[in-house]
């Protein structure tokens, strides 16, 4: 085998996709991943089909993740995160860095966790039983345009479990990583201009407690991961192209 194509079975891109989502969000990524890498996306617990039984917990995904990882026989990839996801991957990262090659925060939740108004609650389980619902709020997360598979997106969301739509909220109000254990793990933060749930200084402030310089992507929102892929994969690509040969 050849040393490229060596590069293309080893080097791995895990992307967790976030709360209302599913793999389907990473399509465009999986369909032209970045030269050398392939790209896995499982559907965490609760999420298109997955089973979940339990709390409902950032730690418990990790744990989910960790399993996934080792049963998938993926060494040291570089795990991409959004939004949920994120505090997915960061959890992970904290608990061994050095399993990891690499970490990329996708409007990510603050490392501090996310605190939902105790007041949105009785909305988030509203949106259980109220489809127009929930479409306008996954529409929301696509300023510049909506993907042309919301549908599938919508449906996913629709599906998730039902303690997740209170109980993902809560599980991120509780939960917290501490930057110092990440140092050393080479990190990309990016975030959407137009993000209303997690804000440009969210995302600023993500990077600055990881020590590099936080990218926001003009004119785009929460859901710039499908709002512009290409711009996403440039990205990636650059990052990418910085991490030693595992």
């Amino acid at each position: 085998m050849s040393e490229a194509g060596a590069q293309t079975v080893t080097r791995t891109l895990v992307a967790l996709h976030g709360n209302f989502a599913s793999s389907r969000w990473w399509v465009d990524l999986r369909d032209g991943p970045p030269g050398g890498w392939r790209v896995r996306a499982p559907d965490l617990p609760g999420f298109a089909g997955t089973p979940h039984a339990g709390p409902v917990s950032v730690a418990g995904y990790a744990d989910w993740v960790q399993d996934w990882l080792r049963t998938q026989g993926v060494k040291r990839p570089v795990l991409l995160g959004h939004s949920l996801g994120g505090a997915v991957a960061l959890e992970v990262a904290a608990r061994d860095p050095q399993a990891l090659a690499g970490l990329v925060l996708a409007a990510s939740a603050p490392l501090t966790g996310l605190v939902t108004p105790e007041e949105n609650y009785p909305v988030l389980e509203l949106l259980r039983s109220a489809p127009p619902l929930l479409e306008a709020s996954l529409g929301a997360l696509f300023p510049s345009g909506r993907p042309a598979n919301f549908r599938d997106l919508l449906a996913d969301g629709a599906n998730m479990a039902p303690a997740h739509y209170s109980g993902n909220a809560r599980a991120l109000a509780a939960w917290q990583v501490d930057a110092a254990r990440l140092t050393g793990l080479p990190a990309l933060v990016l975030g959407g201009e137009l993000d209303r749930l997690i804000t440009p200084d969210m995302v600023r402030a993500q990077a600055a407690a990881l020590g590099v310089e936080a990218v926001i992507l003009p004119g785009r929102g929460h859901g710039f991961p499908q709002e512009d892929p290409a711009a996403l994969r440039t990205l990636l690509e650059g990052f990418l192209d910085t991490l030693p040969a595992s």
